[in-house]
Order: C-alpha cells, then sequence, then structure tokens
C-alpha cells in the first residue's frame, strides 16, 4: 500500500485535537503524538487548507477540528493529504493515464483498479470518530 507516514500521522494528530475544545499549539501536540514539530506544523497547515481543522493566531493560538470527528471522512483526509487520483497504488484510477505509459500492455491494471476500488468502498465507511472509537476499545 502507498500510504505516507504523513497520511499516519495526521490521524495521530486529528485524534489528538479530538480531545480538546480548545485551540492546541503545535508544540503541545508534537509532545502528545511524539510527532516531530516542524514535520506537523506542515501537516497541519494542509489540514488547515483543506478545511479539517481551524488555526488561530496568537499567545493563546493553535488548533481545533474544524468539523466533528463524525463529520470527518478518512477517505476525505487520505486523499487530501496524499493529494493523488489512486489512495492505495500506483496505477492511476483510468488505464489511458497511466504514468509510465504502459496501460494499453499492462496486465496488472485490472486486478489493482479492482482492488482499488474494494479499499475505497471500505474507507468511506470510516469517519474520524470511528478510529477514536476503535482506540478506546469500543
Amino acid at each position: 500500500m502507498i500510504f505516507t507516514k504523513s497520511t499516519a500521522y495526521t490521524l495521530q494528530a486529528l485524534v489528538e485535537l479530538s480531545k480538546f475544545d480548545k485551540p492546541v499549539d503545535v508544540t503541545k501536540l508534537s509532545e502528545l503524538t511524539e510527532l516531530p514539530k516542524p514535520f506537523l506544523a506542515k501537516l497541519l497547515q494542509t489540514l488547515s487548507k483543506k478545511g479539517f481543522v481551524k488555526s488561530f493566531k496568537g499567545i493563546h493560538g493553535g488548533f481545533v477540528l474544524a468539523k466533528e470527528p463524525k463529520d470527518i471522512k478518512i477517505t476525505d483526509v487520505f486523499s487530501a493529504m496524499e493529494d493523488k487520483e489512486s489512495l492505495v497504488f500506483y496505477c492511476s484510477k483510468n488505464i489511458n493515464d497511466c504514468t509510465r505509459d504502459r496501460g494499453g500492455v499492462c496486465s496488472l491494471w485490472p486486478f489493482f483498479a479492482k482492488l482499488e476500488g474494494e479499499i475505497s468502498k471500505i474507507l468511506d465507511k470510516y469517519t474520524l470518530e470511528d478510529v477514536i472509537r476503535m482506540k478506546s476499545g469500543k
């Protein structure tokens, strides 16, 4: 699978942010998640631009979730952070858009396309609330 560490770290940060009603600064969030502060700051900026978190400046600034966890679909988070059409495999969703110009001769594309579709269906079913619930064992 081609989910990057960025996606995993993003989910980790979102789960942690869900515990707070007021803005959490990057330093505190970095300590709580044990993620590198500069990398986390970059992820949070992307999340802010994509509408998953709100950012506040100033002495009491930081980040909060922009939506309720039940309204944040995991597939949307993955799509925003991976920033590519195909979430799981390097293949394109359309055989004619093969990045290696091998769509016409590729014997694996039909399998990968079907698998991509099945994984997307599964991801579509989950929200951040589900991830939080799984973490707590409920």
